[in-house]
């Protein structure tokens, strides 16, 4: 299914929208826009869709979304049936990359806040319920433009500085690059997300980084934190799950596209990753979106 382009009314690239949604349940299908979204369940219970991650959740939970990153909040089946008018509730707070400035988050000292903004394009979980930053999101809807300037900042630098979060899409879904990567890991990105459906050779890579097997796979799980064969992996099942929400290829024909010439080793690979097979996974979206 094609995410829908949600157009959000902006004054200007410094116009932050806040507001409180309060409704039977969260209506807006699959969809994506341009500004970056920061959202806080009030009060509501379902599944979240974004990008190809797929998890429960609940009152008290905060999310950071990057720009057109496509994502869905689906209630559970009983918020459709009842009669509670105000079953569903969050804070949403959209805002422009630049809402600070163009050149506000090149400061060096902004630089945790920088990378933040541009790790949201993986989207970003707040583990932890933080009662602190909760109250700032819901204080946040009083104040006025140059106040809100200010307190967004204070939110993401602390979201930013605690590192309490965890990454929810996969690199293959929403590749990004961090203000510090260096040019090596740059074109290997760059080469793997042109190439993930030949048969890429480590050793290639490593020839093209000019350095042997051994060094360049201790070099790549050094600065990426994952072992050059897992990255692969990621890059190509995040493909796969793009291709399996469209819905129009079947599994081995998704595997095929998407780098992998076993469709059974594609399909234990993707439970593995997914703790599903890629047949429930499509089933439970086609479900969700009441397919």
């Amino acid at each position: 299914m094609k995410p829908m382009h949600l157009k959000v009314p902006a004054y200007s690239k410094f116009y932050i929208d806040a507001r409180r949604e309060e409704v039977n349940y969260f209506a807006n299908p699959w969809h994506f826009h341009d500004e970056l979204e920061l959202t806080f369940i009030l009060k509501s219970e379902g599944t979240k869709f974004i990008g190809d991650h797929i998890s429960e959740f609940k009152p008290g939970e905060i999310v950071l979304l990057g720009s057109r990153l496509p994502h869905y909040w689906r209630n559970h089946p009983s918020y459709y049936k009842s009669i509670d008018l105000k079953g569903s509730e969050a804070i949403i707070i959209r805002f422009n990359q630049e809402y600070a400035g163009a050149e506000f988050f090149k400061i060096p000292a902004m630089k945790p806040v920088f990378d933040l903004l541009n790790d949201a394009k993986r989207g970003i979980y707040i583990k932890h319920q933080h009662e602190d930053l909760q109250q700032k999101l819901i204080d946040f809807l009083a104040l006025g433009e140059a106040q809100r300037i200010i307190a967004l900042t204070e939110i993401l630098w602390s979201i930013a500085t605690e590192r309490s979060f965890e990454y929810l899409c996969s690199i293959g879904y929403a590749h990004q690059y961090k203000g510090n990567d260096i040019e090596k890991i740059d074109a290997v990105y760059n080469y793997v997300l042109n190439h993930f459906k030949t048969d890429i050779s480590v050793q290639a890579i490593a020839a093209n980084c000019n350095m042997n097997t051994t060094a360049f796979c201790r070099y790549f799980k050094k600065k990426t934190g994952k072992t050059f064969k897992d990255f692969m992996n990621e890059i190509r099942l995040g493909n796969a799950t793009k291709l399996l929400l469209k819905g129009d290829l079947t599994v081995a024909e998704v595997a095929f596209e998407s780098g992998f010439n076993n469709p059974s080793y594609f399909n234990r690979l993707f439970k593995q990753f997914k703790g599903i097979t890629p047949t429930t996974y499509r089933q439970q979206y086609l479900n969700s979106n009441g397919n």
